[in-house]
């Protein structure tokens, strides 16, 4: 049993219809909400909500339920997709009008700090302070590298023979 609500200048059979203004549907003793969200932006895909409701004043509730939705997807308007910033970037990449020599110098940036760094990381949780922490590690990095060897651990604060003391060489990541 399809129930649906009517949207202005589409009949109650119009699957289009039912897609803006959602359904609930019978299954066996519960009844199943469902309302469309938007379009994925990363992948194209159309994303719902969508809930299960069960017991005594199913009805109710499933309408509470759907208006909740509506409400949600009004206030976001569009669907949010977490999608790792090496992804991001690379969509980004291809689709950017750059300079071949532009374009090679950010690839050898993307490819040897950014990406191994954050390139895991969901593209909506990279925040101002996470970036502001890997540029100052890059920062700190270049620092300490410079072209020239940098002990980074001393076994010994007066003078004496890194080998034999066996300091430890800083290592760029």
């Amino acid at each position: 049993m399809l129930l649906s609500m009517s949207y202005p200048g589409h009949t109650d059979g119009d699957s289009d219809a039912r897609r803006r203004t959602g359904s609930v549907r019978q299954r066996g003793n519960s009844l199943h909400v469902r309302l469309f969200s938007d379009i994925d932006p990363v992948t194209g895909k159309d994303v719902y909500l969508a809930a299960t409701i069960k017991g005594k004043a199913a009805h109710k509730k499933a309408d509470d339920k759907l208006a909740e939705f509506r409400t949600q997807v009004i206030q976001q308007r569009s669907a949010t997709s977490a999608p790792p910033l090496a992804y991001a970037i690379d969509e980004w990449m291809r689709a950017s009008e750059i300079e071949d020599s532009t374009r090679a110098g950010y690839v050898n940036y993307i490819e040897r700090y950014i990406k191994p760094a954050l390139g895991k990381q969901p593209a909506n949780k990279v925040d101002a302070r996470m970036l502001e922490t890997f540029y100052n590690e890059l920062r700190r990095c270049r620092i300490k590298c410079n072209g020239k060897p940098y002990i980074e651990k001393h076994a010994k604060d007066d003078e004496h023979d890194c080998v034999a003391e066996e300091c430890k060489a800083h290592e760029c990541r």
